[in-house]
């Protein structure tokens, strides 16, 4: 599908259908860490395609790893065999571009500061303003040098590790205790991590899953902290990315805002913090149904408020939830999301503009919105901000309410490139233009 400037998304009743469910990116980026950084070549079976994986990947190769694609991308059988480096990262003369992945800058800061000279990593303008200072600070507490500017990249690392005891401050991003805490295991010394503020913990222990998957010595020592041993690094592994509940949400989220019924396949066990979400969707008047690695979502009438619903664990799911919030008739209240005006953009500010053009009444507050759909009426053109989450939770207002057209729709290809696709697979139709 050739993706236009704008698509309108065009209301067609309840949706029904079946469709797949993508790749984790936040597995498929962190497992690409553990693989470059591993002592052998590993073997990841149906990772993400997808612009953000594409940039870890990038990455990885700029700093040592060699990756081989191997397969149909579009099949079963496609697979990516990396020959890490053992944890011997050299110096690399030139920047490497980050693109706009927030995890490839964050996780690509960590091993770079593995270094045994200099490495610099940027990206493009809007990743240029995602805050990376608690991170090289943490890095420059455990011996490494790092430079960033004014605590934004681009960023400047290297030196090595010596280890030690460090506390972050991970009220930004969980993504900079996962960052330090998968270089850990090539400090020179043991290295204990603790972290502080409000983030969304379930993400570090997906990390630590992964690394004690691969070989790593990591315990957790106390509520947000976790010590890994040095010198115990990662071994080769061949295993196949599980799939990515949040993407998932996205789908689900169609057949609650349309009414209709939505099955996602490839919906395995995992602890993403994302998969969640379902409870969330059951507040909103959905009903669930699960059989082996297939999940059924139908959704009720028209959305019900939630309610007062705590997004602390997931505040990726904001966009998600808002969405849904300004179809219901009454209000729905979302908290624990101030991370959220971090990411791609400032999601708690852009929500509360874009869900007003469409009738919807909304109260911006430091960690949510309060929102109320009882006077929505579609008819607005919405910015996505070149945010691919946002693009997803307003294709499910289009299917609902008439003429919403979602600029920029192309920026799903961040996380989820095949995401119109699945819309139309589904019953849903879009076409080009404002």
């Amino acid at each position: 599908m050739r993706i236009p400037d704008a698509f309108e998304v065009v209301p067609t009743g309840p949706l029904r259908g079946a469709v797949v469910a993508p790749a984790s990116k936040s597995v498929t980026n962190r497992l690409l860490v553990m693989a470059a950084l591993a002592d052998g070549t590993s073997v990841l079976r149906r990772p993400l395609i997808s612009d953000d994986s594409a940039a870890m990947r990038d990455l990885i190769e700029g700093l040592g790893a060699a990756v081989r694609p191997v397969g149909d991308p579009d099949g079963d059988a496609h697979r990516w065999q990396i020959a890490g480096t053992g944890g011997r990262i050299s110096p690399v003369p030139h920047a490497l571009d980050c693109r706009l992945s927030g995890t490839t800058i964050r996780f690509g800061t960590a091993i770079g500061s593995l270094a045994d000279g200099q490495v610099t990593l940027t990206g493009e303008a809007p990743l240029r303003r995602r805050p990376i200072g608690p991170l090289t600070e943490a890095l420059r507490t455990l011996g490494a040098t790092a430079v960033d500017a004014d605590g934004f990249p681009p960023v400047t690392v290297g030196g090595g590790l010596d280890g030690g005891e460090v506390l972050i401050d991970v009220t930004g991003s969980s993504q900079y205790a996962s960052a330090v805490l998968m270089a850990a295991p090539y400090a020179a010394a043991d290295v204990q991590v603790s972290a502080t503020g409000g983030h969304a913990a379930a993400y570090v222990e997906l990390t630590v899953a992964a690394m004690d998957a691969w070989g790593a010595e990591v315990a957790t020592v106390g509520p947000s902290a976790w010590r890994v041993t040095a010198g115990v690094g990662y071994r080769p592994c061949d295993l196949t990315v599980e799939y990515d509940a949040s993407a998932a949400a996205h789908l689900f989220a169609l057949a609650v805002a349309s009414g209709g019924t939505v099955t996602v396949a490839n919906v395995t066990d995992t602890i993403q913090p994302d998969a969640d979400v379902v409870d969330v969707l059951a507040a909103f008047g959905a009903t669930l149904a699960a059989e082996g690695d297939h999940v059924t979502v139908t959704g009720p009438d028209r959305p019900v408020p939630a309610g007062v619903v705590d997004l602390s664990r997931m505040p990726d799911q904001v966009t998600t939830v808002a969405a849904l919030a300004a179809l219901a008739e009454g209000p729905t209240t979302i908290t624990g999301v101030a991370v959220a005006r971090g990411h791609e953009t400032d999601r708690i500010a852009a929500l509360a503009t874009e869900l007003r053009k469409v009738g919807a009444d909304v109260e911006e507050r430091p960690d949510g919105l309060v929102v109320d759909g009882t006077g929505a009426t579609g008819h607005a053109v919405l910015d996505t901000y070149h945010d691919h989450r946002l693009a997803m939770a307003f294709a499910a207002i289009g299917t609902r309410l008439p003429g919403v057209v979602v600029d920029q729709p192309g920026c799903v290809a961040k996380t989820f490139p095949d995401f119109w696709k699945a819309l139309v697979r589904v019953g849903g139709e879009v076409r080009a233009g404002r």
